[in-house]
């Protein structure tokens, strides 16, 4: 499981630092960067502007070493025409205005509202052309859409002021608590990332019962893909010492990928526990 939080504000990633038991690394002087001891949380703090969020996004890239099963989220507080006041908004339409609309991929199917955002890069206080308003969104997304797959990017956003509720009013106890108000809808959605990333790793992750077999016969270029495939696939019926067994007396590689062939071939499937 690889996560990484990219938030402008330290006040806005205060709740997620708690409750992901993520702490400040002086390591790295660039930004402000927190992890976890596991090092599979990773947050950092961008500051305002897209400038700024593309800059921290890919110096987190690097410094953490996320690979393409990491998830990337995005949380934020938001100005809106269209929400209410305190409310959890997923990100499904990015735009500014040098860019056309962009789409994240697959979402989790949740209660609340998804909505456009728009990033500008200067403060607005008309809200009435846009549902959701930030200054970090579409850079965010951007160049995580370089570094990871659609799927595996998150843009969350609280809304924090609006028609009725003025941005000048906005002070550091109240976005504390709109980021506090929603952590159990926040660790849902981080919940479904967390698992996206988990089931990705495990598909490429090579098999360690994969160099065991290598070492111990010759393949070709061509026999190592054709293992490879039959060891991720084989990997679902049977455990690795059951595929040594199988596979013990085998004298050369193309007797290798004959048992294991005929054992996919000959493995009956128990739809019931499907």
């Amino acid at each position: 499981m690889s996560i990484r939080w990219v938030v402008a504000l330290k006040v806005e990633a205060e709740i997620i630092l708690d409750e992901y038991n993520m702490n400040f690394d002086p390591e790295f002087t660039l930004f402000q960067v927190f992890r976890n001891f596991e090092k599979t949380r990773w947050l950092i703090l961008s500051g305002i502007g897209r400038h700024n969020s593309a800059a921290a996004t890919t110096y987190l890239y690097m410094i953490s070493q996320a690979s393409r099963s990491t998830s990337w989220i995005n949380l934020g507080i938001a100005g809106s025409g269209k929400g209410h006041y305190g409310d959890l908004c997923l990100v499904n339409k990015i735009s500014n205005n040098g860019s056309s609309n962009t789409y994240p991929a697959t979402m989790p199917k949740v209660t609340f509202h998804k909505m456009n955002l728009f990033t500008t890069d200067v403060p607005l206080t008309d809200y009435t052309l846009h549902e959701l308003i930030d200054m970090e969104g579409s850079a965010f997304y951007d160049i995580t859409n370089k570094l990871s797959g659609r799927e595996f990017i998150c843009l969350m956003k609280v809304i924090s002021d609006g028609p009725n509720n003025n941005i000048e009013d906005l002070n550091k106890f109240k976005i504390r608590e709109l980021i506090k108000l929603n952590i159990a809808n926040i660790k849902t959605i981080v919940s479904y990332y967390e698992k996206l990333s988990m089931d990705q790793y495990q598909i490429i992750q090579q098999p360690k019962i994969l160099s065991k077999i290598l070492s111990q016969w010759h393949f070709s270029v061509s026999q190592k893909y054709q293992l490879e495939n039959l060891i991720k696939r084989i990997n679902t019926l049977s455990k690795d010492e059951e595929i040594t067994k199988l596979i013990k007396d085998c004298k050369n590689s193309r007797s290798v990928i004959t048992i294991l062939e005929e054992k996919i071939l000959n493995t009956k499937v128990d739809w019931s526990l499907v």
